[in-house]
């Protein structure tokens, strides 16, 4: 639970790379400025300059796709808040459809032109992204597949079109570690290989032009997720607070990083440098929750069971939106710290409300077991490192 939701702008961003290709400087421009607004979660901001390369470009698929894939981002991050996918995916589809006709009158004109191809790759991508967020595991892998053949041939065309690997190696990576059904489907299709789509990212890293950025993001999320390398992770997440110190959210990455490096200290005192800073920055107030949650993990982490309770109680109190999964696992993670101080009809009361809620990252299987006794810290800890 902890690290996925970070570094859901490293996913939501791979496929905008290179998009800017084939336009007028002014719309090159304008692009550049949108993914600048992005990357500073200025999502509203992002979305003129694209709608305005849009204008210059009205055949062009960057404009659409763009938009489309800010909807995505915005559905990532409230996937798990009723009614969500309801108010956005209309939205999502129509957009994905528009550049969707527009590439394809590309690829009818040059069946060898590499941007073409490349945006047919992104856009079947993120129509499989799409679907992953909705648990479609089978579709998302059809999807998914069309895409990397198109992105295979865009470098097949153009060896040096770099970032057209990043969406090659997420494929490739993804489909050989992913547990369960989602590697089942993909391998139904064509079976991923981990080394080479580590290979890929890594390429779009050192030599990619415009997706250099979010290839970086993508690794810090591998390293920490499922490579258990945070001290990786924590070198490419100090380059990007260095070249964007005012966001918050990587910060909030730097938290993460050292949880998982059990590095308690560093992380309490990033947590505490972020928490009261959060009302005054627009984007950060909807995920005050998940701010909330790091620092009182943190807390845990170091066995301050006192100040854990503090924060997490704070996190539910002052929730903007309580029903997301951050609220959730702040429930869980409290009911965990009354076990560790030997608060047991608190904790229970915390693990039955985790119970009747809906399950997020196996919430509901950690509050069954904690119903049926109190929780170590040696468990805890094994939930942190997860």
């Amino acid at each position: 639970m902890r690290r996925k939701i970070p570094f859901v702008l490293a996913v939501a961003l791979l496929s905008l790379a290179r998009s800017a290709q084939g336009l007028s400087p002014d719309a090159d421009k304008l692009i550049l400025k949108g993914l600048n607004a992005a990357y500073g979660f200025n999502f509203s901001s992002a979305a003129v300059f694209f709608a305005e390369a849009d204008r210059l470009a009205p055949e062009h698929p960057a404009g659409p796709f763009f938009l489309a894939s800010l909807k995505w981002l915005e559905y990532s991050q409230d996937v798990d808040v009723p009614g969500t996918e309801q108010a956005l995916e209309p939205q999502f589809n129509k957009l994905m459809d528009e550049a969707l006709r527009r590439a394809e009158k590309m690829y009818a004109k040059n069946h060898k032109d590499p941007d073409a191809t490349f945006y047919l790759g992104g856009i079947y991508g993120m129509k499989g992204r799409w679907l992953l967020l909705k648990r479609k595991w089978f579709r998302a892998a059809h999807y998914g597949f069309k895409g990397y053949k198109y992105l295979k041939k865009t470098v097949a065309l153009d060896p040096n079109y770099y970032d057209a690997y990043l969406g090659m190696g997420m494929y490739d990576y993804y489909s050989d570690t992913l547990p369960g059904v989602m590697k089942f489907a993909a391998n139904l299709i064509v079976r991923g290989d981990k080394a080479r789509g580590l290979r890929y990212v890594t390429m779009t890293l050192d030599k990619g032009h415009y997706s250099s950025a979010e290839a970086k993001l993508f690794l810090i999320g591998l390293l920490n997720t499922y490579e258990h390398q945070p001290e990786r992770a924590l070198t490419l997440v100090e380059e990007m607070r260095l070249e964007r110190p005012d966001n918050l959210f990587y910060v909030l990455m730097e938290v993460g990083t050292r949880i998982n490096m059990k590095d308690w200290p560093g992380a309490i005192a990033f947590g505490e440098y972020l928490i009261p800073r959060i009302q005054d920055v627009p984007y950060a107030i909807p995920h005050a929750s998940v701010f909330q949650l790091y620092l009182g993990e943190a807390y845990m982490g170091a066995k301050d069971y006192t100040r854990a309770l503090e924060t997490l109680t704070a996190c539910i109190e002052q929730a903007p939106e309580p029903r997301k999964a951050s609220v959730t696992y702040c429930h869980l993670r409290r009911a965990q710290a009354y076990d560790l101080l030997g608060r047991r009809d608190a904790a229970v009361a915390d693990y039955a409300f985790v119970k009747a809620r809906p399950d997020y990252f196996d919430s509901e299987d950690k509050a069954r077991h904690g119903l049926k006794s109190p929780v170590t810290y040696d468990e805890v800890l094994k939930q942190l490192l997860e």
